[in-house]
């Protein structure tokens, strides 16, 4: 069936063919039956789909509903339109109920890595060993059932994703920015609380990759929507904040300190350093010597004195497996790309950019670098489940035209100007925040094998922050960027969400 948008907002007459087509398409998963009675959807005809579905608790089903809702990118901006599939449950005092709003990346990500890896009512499985060729999910299983007893849960597909649109050509520039993007993302929310009566809710952003930086400029768009104070929590997978520190520009030193602990977490897993090792005791160990001793090594330069300079090359090759002759022929120094391809160059293998467990074989003619992630399997895994899952579990009209990811024209506007004295403070935006909104918490959750958002960057935004370590937590998980596709970091970050929602001391998390 062909997919057609419904109409806009403001429409005030509804035609009876048109709800019934709407509120008619009730459907459910496993042993869920029809809704009895159907809540009052949002104004204006744009839901899509409205289903019950019986995961991940049957005994709670959760009420499902995908639609569409115009939104601006800003003042004089041309129209677009937002996607979002919510999961709601009826409970006493539900205009209360948290609410979370998750999101993806890209830019250009749909939410459908989020929705069927992590915190959706279905979760796809995909296999559990990266040396496995076969990336296809293994069947399916049910979210986190806690995190429904205590949250409503919204997935945003931002213009352009999804089955969202947005203007084309010139007239898409406002979108094509940090604050613009944030401005749609908001507007969704704003029109979400509104039409399903929930002004007054407890609101947690939730964004992964290029989506944390979306996150925290959202707490500026809210706050002029009138909505700063319900945001108690913003989380972050593989946090982008810092991002001019992860680039690893050549004579940005600090740059290869804080990526030392993944590289030496990468090689104890390949089996390169010396045997036993674990990833908490590599990583605390590359860690500690990156501080005290490393990055002072690389501010020094060619000050060094040569025998240090041998001293400090032979205990990198000892945390990351690469040889101390590479480190003394190289300034003491290797990026992440280039480990990608030398940890493994003796094995002829290539390391995955996004999940460094990962493997492909190495083509004779890479040298220091090497085109695509032998990790993309992880994401396409995900995105084809996005697919069977509104296909079958929902029967969403023009499933196959849902686009995962979308590809836009343009370069992408981070907010400064074009100059060399140019910064992102996006860590500073949860500051000031968080310095006028006493509830504003702040979760950062990042994959030890992660070679594009590190640990070290987490640890190291936050030893650079003023933010008050009660009002923030910094975790590590087993994995890559997307390191809930490892079953016991998902279940253990799902966990930890729920428990941080639970643990807001500005008001009873109730369910």
């Amino acid at each position: 069936m062909k997919f057609t948008p419904p109409q806009p907002f403001g429409r005030k007459k509804k035609s009876p063919l048109r709800l019934s087509v709407l509120t008619g398409i009730a459907l459910s998963a496993a042993s869920a039956g029809p809704l009895p009675t159907l809540a009052a959807a949002p104004p204006a005809e744009r839901v899509l789909i409205d289903a019950r579905v019986s995961q991940p608790d049957p005994a709670h089903p959760v009420r499902a509903e995908l639609g569409l809702v115009p939104v601006s990118a800003g003042a004089d901006s041309s129209p677009a339109t937002a996607g979002y599939l919510s999961y709601s449950r009826k409970v006493a005092r539900s205009a209360e109920r948290p609410v979370i709003f998750a999101f993806n990346g890209g830019p250009g990500a749909s939410a459908a890595y989020l929705h069927m890896g992590l915190l959706g009512p279905v979760l796809a499985h995909v296999p559990q060993d990266p040396a496995s060729r076969d990336a296809r999910p293994g069947g399916s299983g049910p979210g986190p059932a806690k995190l429904y007893d205590l949250a409503d849960v919204v997935f945003i597909d931002p213009p352009g994703t999804g089955f969202s649109s947005r203007p084309e050509g010139a007239a898409a520039a406002p979108y094509n920015t940090v604050e613009g993007d944030a401005n749609a993302a908001a507007d969704l929310v704003r029109q979400w609380l509104r039409g399903h009566d929930r002004l007054g809710a407890p609101v947690y952003i939730l964004g992964e990759s290029y989506g944390t930086i979306r996150a925290v400029a959202m707490l500026d768009a809210l706050d002029r929507q009138g909505l700063g104070k319900n945001v108690r929590g913003v989380v972050l997978l593989g946090q982008a904040l810092n991002m001019i520190e992860t680039s690893q520009r050549p004579d940005n030193v600090v740059t290869y300190a804080v990526s030392l602990p993944t590289l030496a977490a990468i090689a104890c897993y390949h089996g390169m350093v010396k045997a036993p090792c674990t990833p908490e005791s590599v990583t605390a160990q590359a860690a500690r010597f990156a501080r005290e001793e490393y990055l002072p090594a690389l501010y020094l330069g060619r000050d060094l004195p040569q025998a240090e300079r041998e001293r400090l090359a032979a205990r990198l090759a000892e945390l990351t497996g690469i040889p101390a002759g590479f480190y003394l022929a190289n300034d003491l120094r290797i990026s992440k790309e280039r480990f990608r391809v030398e940890l493994l160059r003796a094995q002829g293998k290539v390391m995955g950019r996004y999940d460094a467990r990962y493997l492909a074989d190495r083509p004779d003619n890479v040298t220091t670098m090497m085109p695509g992630d032998p990790s993309s399997s992880i994401s396409e895994a995900f995105g084809q489940a996005m697919k069977d899952y509104l296909a079958g579990t929902l029967k969403a009209p023009g499933a196959d035209a849902y686009k995962v990811i979308a590809r836009f024209e343009g370069s992408w506007s981070y907010g400064a100007e074009d100059s060399p004295f140019a910064d992102w403070p996006f860590m500073a935006t949860v500051e000031r925040h968080a310095a006028s909104n006493a509830c504003l918490r702040l979760f950062v959750g990042t994959g030890i094998y992660d070679t594009t958002t590190t640990i070290g960057a987490a640890d190291y935004l936050f030893a650079q922050s003023s933010l008050p370590r009660e009002r923030y937590r910094n975790a590590r998980y087993v994995g890559g960027h997307v390191f809930y596709s490892d079953d016991g970091s998902r279940a253990r970050f799902q966990s930890d969400l729920a428990e941080f929602i639970a643990a807001d001391g500005c008001g009873e998390a109730r369910k």
